[in-house]
């Protein structure tokens, strides 16, 4: 049983590529672009409450000077996407916003979220909460699939019992960036060896706040970014500061070795001379003559 569900699981199909995601891409624009990215985010959660299950919102960010992209996006279960498009022309805080749908293979819009795009050196980790109907399988095979499916770099398998006493495979998912973000959302759904792996949530960054002052809008990702590089000045720091040390240590006991070498010497010089001189001096008693 075991293995002839695992070879279902290797197999191909051709209805890889038409396959479409649960999930619905939605963009928007109209809202004030000059507020910090954690605040349009939350508000924009607020405004979309009613249409459902709000998977995920992206707003993009120019990392270098802080200003927010346009446009951000919406992700819904697609049997909400309709709720959600009816928001169009609706006001949020004083701005009437516009909605569109913009599905997975759409990119008219790249061009606006192309420079917004993260640096690969810093793309933050994020946790995906994941379902998947099938029990049949071990968790070590599920966990596997679901890696590999989402080309995750780490997750998290169990059992959860649901209050009707049905038993569920949950999976906390981890992806680096918003590109993983994307790519798992848009691949939500029935997986081509069987598998029913549905995204439930992308678990929203914790909000870094500042202790003191006002951050015009830099956003956790440019804050995170920081910490990367205080932390990478922190190691140079520390090497530099051990190779000194090394060096240092090593220059002393050069010194230290040779002054050794020539206090042995000079002991070496000294000694030899006494001896040579006591030589000396016991030749020239022998050569007196005792007289009365």
């Amino acid at each position: 049983m075991q293995e002839s569900a695992i070879k279902v699981l290797e197999s191909k199909d051709s209805d890889a590529e038409i396959r479409e995601s649960s999930i619905s891409r939605i963009a928007v624009e109209g809202y004030d672009t000059s507020l910090r990215r954690e605040d349009v985010d939350g508000a924009l959660r607020e405004h979309f409450a009613s249409c459902g299950n709000i998977i995920h919102v992206h707003v993009p960010i120019d990392e270098s000077s802080g200003t927010l992209c346009r446009y951000a996006l919406i992700y819904v279960n697609e049997e909400d996407e309709e709720k959600a498009l009816s928001l169009d022309g609706s006001d949020m805080g004083g701005r009437i916003l516009k909605i569109q749908s913009y599905a997975f293979h759409q990119n008219h819009l790249e061009n606006f979220f192309d420079p917004m795009k993260e640096d690969k050196a810093y793309r933050i980790q994020h946790t995906i909460l994941v379902t998947c109907d099938d029990i049949s399988l071990r968790i070590d095979v599920i966990k596997t699939e679901l890696e590999k499916y989402f080309s995750a770099i780490g997750s998290l398998v169990y059992r959860d019992v649901t209050e009707s006493g049905a038993i569920k495979t949950l999976a906390d998912v981890y992806v680096r960036g918003q590109e993983g973000v994307e790519k798992a959302l848009e691949s939500s759904g029935p997986s081509v060896g069987g598998l029913n792996f549905v995204v439930t949530e992308v678990v929203p960054l914790p909000k870094i706040t500042p202790k003191t002052g006002y951050i015009h809008p830099h956003n956790f990702t440019i804050m995170a970014r920081k910490q990367i590089e205080n932390q990478k000045k922190t190691e140079t720091t520390a090497g530099n500061q051990q190779k000194k040390k090394s060096k240092t240590t090593e220059r002393n006991q050069k010194k230290k070795n040779k002054k050794k070498e020539k206090k042995s010497k000079t002991r070496e010089a000294y000694q030899m001379k006494k001896k040579s001189e006591t030589r000396e001096g016991n030749q020239k008693m022998k050569g007196v003559e005792i007289s009365f």
